[in-house]
């Protein structure tokens, strides 16, 4: 169980050597690992976050489409099994974070992933004094609430991976496609008040915590006003039905 990687695609190749050179200039060493490392993938501009987790940029993968195709298409294919997820939505990484000793990689990795690589915040969650403390954060490239987010805890790690579903309905049956296969469910259909995504969070086999999402609670844009959740009110941005 764990996390190897996690990787994001680039638009143009030459965008790895022009963020090569920029996460350089901020101290972080990288690698370029050569097509064919993962198959069916061009190369790949390797690097770690401050927190330690690996991160891979690439600009070519083999496109293999779907199975309704592009031309004049259905909605969906006539032989969905399972919940059907649409696509991977994001990851949400665990970042060590201990006041005491003035360690917060939340906000570090924050500073490098929207000063280097161009993310920006959607929400945050603050806590101590005066709300000092980035003690989470949900960021975009696109217009979703996050495609990626980070969340403090006593040591670096993966908090879960999420999968697209299309709404409320789809996450209850999700629900019980996991208790009719006797899936672990961590937590039961409800609603996050932040991103105001709704969910079902499990564990799969291995023993790593997956989600299904469904709603796009709002269209994240670089000058919306970040969205922020004190420490007296975390609990209902985490889970807004039971917070």
């Amino acid at each position: 169980a764990g996390l190897n990687h996690v990787a994001y695609k680039v638009e143009k190749d030459a965008d790895l050597d022009e963020l090569q050179k920029k996460i350089e200039a901020w101290g972080v060493k990288t690698m370029l690992l050569p097509e064919g490392t993962l198959p069916s993938t061009g190369r790949m501009l390797q690097f770690n976050l401050p927190s330690g987790h690996e991160m891979r940029l690439y600009a070519m993968k083999e496109y293999v489409g779907t199975e309704v195709g592009t031309n004049n298409p259905d909605p969906w294919p006539d032989n969905i099994k399972g919940a059907g997820a649409h696509w991977l939505d994001h990851c949400l990484l665990m970042c060590e974070l201990n006041p005491e000793t003035g360690v917060n990689k939340v906000a570090e990795n924050t500073k490098f992933v929207t000063e280097v690589l161009d993310f920006f915040i959607t929400e945050q969650v603050v806590v101590g004094p005066d709300g000092s403390i980035q003690a989470a954060t949900w960021l975009a490239r696109t217009t979703t609430p996050h495609d990626l987010a980070f969340v403090g805890g006593p040591r670096m790690g993966l908090h879960h991976i999420a999968f697209f579903l299309d709404s409320w309905h789809d996450i209850l049956k999700s629900a019980d496609v996991m208790a009719k296969t006797k899936t672990r469910i961590d937590v039961a259909p409800t609603r996050h008040g932040i991103t105001r995504g709704e969910t079902t969070y499990f564990f799969d086999p291995s023993g790593n915590r997956n989600e299904t999402f469904a709603g796009l609670g709002y269209l994240a844009q670089r000058d919306r006003p970040v969205t922020t959740w004190d420490e007296a009110h975390m609990g209902s941005g985490i889970f807004y039905h039971t917070g």
